[in-house]
């Protein structure tokens, strides 16, 4: 017997109907999804702050003097 718990209560997996099962399908793929966003999200989010850093140091580093920065 296959046990799912939802809720801290747990179900027989093999007495759900087929509708159930497919919501089932389909919450979990809705996880792996957030998840994944999730981690691009961070991915995205630390190297906007490398590069923000990146960028500070070398304004830091220019002559005061300079009016242009070669990109």
């Amino acid at each position: 017997m296959t046990v799912i718990t939802i809720n801290d209560k747990e179900y027989d997996y093999d007495s759900l109907t087929e509708t159930q099962v497919s919501i089932i399908t389909e919450i979990s793929a809705c996880d792996a999804e957030i998840k994944r966003s999730t981690y691009a999200s961070n991915v995205y989010n630390a190297r906007h702050s490398v590069l923000m850093e990146h960028l500070l140091k070398s304004l830091e580093d220019v002559d005061d003097d300079q009016a242009e920065l070669d990109v």
